[in-house]
């Protein structure tokens, strides 16, 4: 008998069908994501008070920075070079690449990423062997299956499954705090939950892909130039999550101030939670601006001004319409021993917002295989926040964390930022416009939180949010208009014909009033 033929892999989308239906239901999945996560770390906050708060974002914090550390780069490097040569149709490349990665994944960073919670963290026994099974292991074998469909630019399948593993770990984490209100038993609900739902994307990859994928190979099977690209890429990796991640939380809790450890950690995530349906579209960005980098300067360039443009509105919308009514929500919603909080989510979600902003130059980075660049970057980046950091910390306690976080992501961002722009020829002025509306968006916000702020002190929170949100949405809508720093027709064209059929109406009614004239 004779097997039976191998069913052909299924045709691959082209780079703009797969970033136009990637970045549609990325925004779905952030629009589905993002009010349940924040109404879960809501309950969790109160359920567990600013301490325990702190104490959870602290073992978070542990294990994203020795998943880092153990990482070494495979999985960007994967990404860039699996699209590389799936665009030049190599698919026996692809699978040694793959079967690689594995193997590295699962022979050297699992054991030591373990190796590094069993010395450091504090938890029990039961609890600790559930973080290391399904927490590490797991995520370690099925990791590249997001990575895999994000190459064959469907990250639209992604996003869906991301909807749903969202919910499943969402409810763990609820039924978790309400029954056992610590933060271990939290932080091991969550990284069990998102553990074991990694398969999904694994479940939808075609059948020689899932098959690499289950067969790892030999790490030094991968080709010199991969470990070229992704050792240095890895270190930075590393270097950008000490810079990015909240890492001033170990200051803090070396002065001990538990109290400032949880109100910085609410802080953080609200600046993240706030910026990530802009933040969430740059994800099709690295494999599309992979593909675009082969096909010549001037379609990687124009890109890259017209996803910073169209980021910049959005952002600033965001901050103006989002950021005053938000934080003066901050005391009604978690309690009042978080009120402290509100000042600084205020400042670092200006501050990220530039950061969203910036994206772009790090997906173009990423594509010009620039892994030592990256590298170099991001450890004067670490240097500017961790000497701010010993500085500010010790006399300003949270307010220093929070000047560390600011200067370090601003001096990491911007430099990618003017990297880029020389490498693809921008101008000043085109640099300086596509940036302007999330610039006047941040200004705007300070002085109606800063200085505007004690002249409503005194209304009820609900009124004062609303009167922060008009006030500051109103004088960005008029800055955008008199400046003329609104989308271009051809972004505002790109945009509303990404978006499904049903919403181009509403789209094409909203997107005029951000928009320049003439």
């Amino acid at each position: 008998m004779t097997a039976e033929p191998e069913p052909p892999e299924p045709a691959r989308r082209g780079v703009g069908e797969g970033l136009i239906s990637g970045t549609a239901w990325t925004a779905l999945h952030v629009a589905v994501s993002v009010p349940i996560a924040f109404l879960v770390n809501v309950v969790v906050a109160r359920s567990l008070g600013t301490i325990d708060y702190g104490r959870l974002a602290i073992l978070t914090t542990v294990l994203a920075l020795a998943t880092a550390a153990a990482s070494l780069g495979v999985g960007p490097a994967l990404m860039q070079f699996v699209t590389k040569a799936t665009e030049a149709n190599r698919p026996q490349e692809v699978h040694g690449l793959v079967a690689g990665t594995q193997g590295y994944n699962l022979l050297v960073a699992a054991p030591a990423v373990s190796l590094v919670v069993w010395l450091v963290v504090d938890v029990s026994w039961p609890l600790l062997a559930l973080a290391i099974v399904f927490g590490i292991f797991g995520p370690a074998l099925l990791q590249v299956g997001p990575v895999l469909l994000a190459t064959q630019h469907r990250s639209d399948r992604v996003a869906q499954l991301a909807i749903v593993s969202n919910l499943a770990i969402q409810a763990a984490v609820v039924v978790t705090v309400l029954v056992h209100p610590t933060s271990a038993a939290v932080w091991v609900a969550r990284i069990v939950a998102t553990g074991t739902l990694m398969v999904l994307p694994m479940l939808v990859l075609s059948p020689r892909l899932r098959r690499a994928a289950v067969r790892p190979g030999a790490p030094w099977s991968l080709p010199r130039a991969f470990w070229a690209f992704a050792i240095p890429t890895g270190a930075a990796a590393l270097v950008s999550q000490l810079v990015t991640d909240r890492v001033q939380i170990f200051f803090l809790e070396r002065l001990g101030d538990a109290a400032a450890v949880g109100l910085y950690a609410l802080a953080f995530g609200l600046a993240a939670q706030i910026l990530a349906p802009v933040q969430a579209a740059v994800g099709p960005l690295l494999p599309a601006f992979a593909a675009l980098s082969e096909r010549g300067e001037r379609p990687a360039r124009e890109a890259l001004l017209r996803v910073t443009r169209v980021a910049s509105v959005a952002t600033g919308c965001l901050l103006a319409f989002g950021l005053p009514a938000l934080a003066a929500l901050v005391p009604w919603i978690y309690g009042a021993e978080f009120a402290p909080a509100a000042g600084y989510f205020v400042v670092m979600a200006c501050a990220a917002g530039m950061v969203v902003v910036g994206s772009a130059s790090y997906a173009s980075l990423m594509a010009r295989l620039r892994g030592g660049t990256y590298l170099r970057i991001n450890v004067v980046a670490l240097v500017v926040m961790v000497g701010t950091a010993l500085v500010a910390i010790p006399w300003w306690h949270a307010w220093g964390a929070v000047a560390s976080m600011v200067l370090g992501t601003l001096v990491r961002a911007l430099t990618m930022v003017a990297l880029e722009v020389r490498e693809y020829r921008v101008s000043g002025p085109q640099l300086g416009a596509a940036f302007a509306p999330v610039t006047a968006a941040s200004l705007i916000v300070c002085l109606v939180w800063f200085v505007g702020g004690s002249a409503v002190a005194a209304l009820p929170a609900v009124l004062t949010a609303l009167v922060g949100a008009v006030t500051s949405g109103c004088a960005f809508l008029v800055v955008l208009r008199l400046g003329r720093l609104g989308l271009r027709d051809e972004d505002r064209e790109s945009l509303v014909a990404s978006v499904p059929g049903r919403l181009r109406g509403p789209a094409s009614a909203l997107l005029p009033t951000v928009s320049r004239r003439g």
